[in-house]
């Protein structure tokens, strides 16, 4: 659960303490986001990869924050917050597809295969390596993507600074339970894939608001988070391979054969199939009581 950005980190201060006033907890979390966003900072000329990802988690945590006080905040300071958000975010998927495509050239490896299918998927990933060397100072991206995001922490600090009447927990968890179970029925009666990519925001969404509120879950607490943290899991994985079928078909190295490309996009309907079976399951043993 977000463990690589906290892996120097209490847990717990990433989510409001037992008994803490909300205005107080928004304002210690943000500073908490503010103290790892300045960290990639300093480390961003390492591990590229994980730079990207723990920025993208912390963006994740900043607009979980903003979901859960939008009630209080003025539309156009949520707005203008989203807004900054999608820019960091844009600035980071070029790097974050490449990395989804070489995970799933990495799946499909596993997979049986004769010589003809591994020398497709080593073409394959000659071209991504290709891509890689053409996307415009990755480096550079990411320093934007942080500049914008500890920006952006600090506006949303100066306001919430000033703000009076906060919502309860209770009633946001309660909202974002509602929302994951209608994005779960949409999506499992149509099997489309824009359905389930809605309704993996809407997961994602919901265990973002469990963790923030729930700092010491009880048992029957505890059970839920991991189970919405699975089904999360498994809706991104499905993602995923929608991205990967997507820039396969459109995008694939001429010298691929057909026999090849149509192994490999079975393959990802497969794992498809399989992740709809799986989220259905999870998503029957989620309970918001």
């Amino acid at each position: 659960m977000h463990a690589m950005v906290l892996r120097n980190s209490d847990p717990s201060s990433f989510a409001f303490k037992p008994g803490e006033k909300i205005e107080r907890g928004f304002v210690r979390v943000l500073g908490r986001l503010a103290i790892q966003t300045r960290r990639i900072r300093q480390h961003a000329r390492g591990n590229l990869s994980r730079s990207v990802h723990d920025t993208r988690v912390l963006i994740k945590w900043l607009r979980a924050l903003l979901w859960f006080a939008s009630p209080t905040f003025s539309s156009s300071e949520i707005n203008r917050a989203k807004s900054h958000l999608r820019k960091a975010a844009h600035l980071l998927a070029a790097q974050r597809e490449l990395d989804v495509m070489r995970s799933i050239l990495k799946w499909l490896s596993g997979k049986p295969s004769n010589s003809a299918y591994r020398k497709g998927l080593t073409w394959i990933a000659k071209a991504l390596d290709s891509k890689q060397a053409i996307i415009e100072k990755p480096d550079q991206s990411l320093r934007q993507a942080v500049a914008i995001l500890l920006t952006t922490i600090k506006q949303i600090e100066r306001r919430a600074r000033i703000k009076s009447k906060w919502p309860s927990t209770s009633d946001r968890l309660a909202q974002a339970f509602r929302a994951t179970e209608k994005a779960g029925r949409k999506a499992l009666r149509s099997e489309d894939p824009a359905q389930f990519h809605d309704w993996r925001k809407k997961a994602q969404r919901l265990l973002d608001q469990l963790q923030l509120t729930q700092a010491v879950p009880g048992k029957r607490m505890t059970q839920t988070i991991k189970r919405v943290y699975k089904l999360q899991e498994k809706l991104g994985d499905y993602h995923d391979c929608v991205i990967a079928q997507n820039r396969l078909q459109k995008n694939l190295p001429d010298e691929v054969p057909p026999p090849i490309v149509r192994r490999i996009v079975d393959l990802l309907e497969m794992r498809k199939h399989r992740l709809r079976k799986k989220a259905r399951k999870i998503a029957r043993l989620i309970k918001s009581g």
